[in-house]
């Protein structure tokens, strides 16, 4: 390439730093192995050949792309660029905390493209276990997600949700032991039996076995069952927030449930790109961040 361009033996060996002579043999070198010169030597210059003309644009083309290998792999190696599949649990997938961490990261790195995947959260670990997805943003206690790295996100209490119409739906905070008459709208065990094992244990603790009624796919759903006046139901704040009407929200008198929003990794992921999103959380989070499970 520096002979080509500069037309000149000479010339390209000082661009190179090395001697003439040594590149005068490695440009023979080349002929022979390509069984034709590459070089016509003038006078004072040289100048391509067909061939030659053909391999200078070639070289120029390769080159081009080593380079540009070259600067994705740093870039990868930065993480800002790449690929991020993320799973949501459906109770977290419009948390605001995990609306402005998504932002962010996009907005800091707008060329790592981020494949979002809703589904409830054992569905989530086996995904995650299976490689199917780098991390999943999940709603802790999980058990199933034990062996996985937790960076929390949010912390929230659980609500007391009751329908607008209900006789205690004036009252501010409430205690579990209001609730021991009513009907109790749950999600399905196996899809989080951590947080629905901590409300049944709530109702036992206030002295009463609760009362169940109708179960939801997603806690999200529960609270279109109270509106529509099917029971009571405990629901994370952050989700109170998304169904102002029709349903009362009421903190838990003496404190209650709490549970925490995760990304939930592999220890020790490869991608730079989530390395970045993991040390986010950490420069951003509320109450610590990396949580053993």
């Amino acid at each position: 390439m520096a002979v080509a361009e500069l037309r000149s033996f000479t010339r390209a060996a000082e661009r190179l730093g090395m001697a003439q002579p040594p590149l005068s043999q490695q440009i023979r070198k080349l002929e022979d192995g390509l069984g034709t010169p590459l070089l016509r030597r003038l006078t004072r210059s040289v100048e391509l050949t067909e061939a030659g003309e053909s391999l200078y644009q070639d070289a120029a083309r390769i080159l081009s792309l080593a380079e540009g290998a070259r600067q994705r792999v740093e870039r990868i190696a930065r993480g800002e660029v790449g690929a991020l599949r993320i799973g949501f649990a459906g109770s977290t997938v419009l948390h605001p905390a995990v609306l402005t961490l998504l932002h962010d990261f996009r907005e800091r790195h707008p060329e790592v493209i981020l494949t979002p995947q809703e589904g409830n959260m054992p569905a989530l670990v086996a995904a995650l276990h299976g490689e199917r997805l780098d991390a999943a943003i999940l709603r802790l206690p999980c058990s199933a997600s034990a062996g996985f790295e937790h960076h929390l996100i949010e912390r929230e209490p659980l609500v007391i949700a009751l329908p607008a119409q209900h006789p205690l739906a004036g009252a501010d905070a409430l205690a579990m032991n209001q609730l021991r008459d009513e009907t109790f709208i749950l999600f399905p065990r196996d899809i989080g039996p951590g947080l629905y094992d901590g409300v049944i244990g709530l109702c036992q603790g206030a002295g009463f076995v609760p009362r169940l009624g109708h179960e939801c796919p997603q806690v999200i759903s529960t609270v279109g069952m109270v509106q529509a006046g099917f029971g009571v139901t405990l629901v994370p704040r952050s989700v109170a927030a998304l169904h102002p009407e029709g349903v009362s929200y009421h903190p838990v008198l003496g404190g209650g449930l709490t549970t925490e929003v995760s990304l939930a990794t592999r220890p020790h992921p490869r991608s730079a790109a989530l390395r970045r999103l993991i040390l986010q959380i950490q420069k951003r989070p509320p109450e610590g961040g990396l949580l053993a499970r």
